[in-house]
């Protein structure tokens, strides 16, 4: 009987760690950026599971305290929260102040989506001088998006075409496309191959 016990004590115990271990993949916090290290890391995943649970109010509490910290996961998560008007009533602008916070804390994610956003001119204005200062700094901190994104801008000399690119641009695209292989990025070994095509 109290084999049975400790086994299924044991078997919970691996599947409640199995379970953290799950939510903090899914909230990739950033040790990095965040000012209140582990303690600020654990609060983020309390504020995940009452989020996970449809207790927006409770979240967005939680990770009001740490955002005003300069916790920049939280920012991300407030920002996603009035992206897509969860608990708060849907407010693009609101949203992007917050990425625009985080990346000038210095958080990857959010360079990269606030590069992108330059990009695209869907929310800010377009602006393309912008977009590669940011997707540059997130790839210098180690974003494979950011890699990919920043090293595909050079290589179309910033959207103009593959054929205005110089050779110089497209070599210092191969570098970035290359980092963004070895993070990970699933697309770059394409446009590598492509690159290395017209450089060679």
């Amino acid at each position: 009987m109290g084999e049975t016990v400790y086994g299924t004590a044991w078997i919970r115990l691996i599947c409640m760690s199995f379970l953290l271990l799950s939510i903090a993949f899914a909230l990739r916090p950033a040790p990095a950026q965040a000012t209140d290290g582990s303690a600020g890391a654990v609060t983020n995943l309390k504020a995940y599971a009452a989020y996970k649970a449809g207790d927006y109010d409770k979240a967005r509490t939680i990770w009001e305290g740490l955002a005003a910290k300069g916790n920049t996961t939280a920012l991300i998560n407030l920002a996603n929260m009035f992206q897509q008007g969860q608990g708060v009533g849907e407010d693009q602008k609101r949203a992007l102040a917050l990425v625009t916070q985080a990346a000038e804390l210095g958080d990857k994610r959010a360079q990269y989506e606030l590069g992108t956003a330059y990009e695209s001119g869907a929310v800010l204005d377009r602006d393309i001088d912008k977009a590669a200062y940011w997707l540059k700094r997130s790839a210098e901190n180690g974003s494979p998006d950011g890699q990919f994104a920043y090293g595909i801008m050079l290589a179309t000399a910033r959207g103009a075409g593959l054929d205005r690119s110089t050779p110089a641009a497209r070599k210092e695209a191969l570098k970035w496309l290359g980092k963004a292989k070895e993070n990970g990025h699933l697309e770059a070994g394409d446009y590598i191959a492509t690159l290395t095509d017209l450089v060679n």
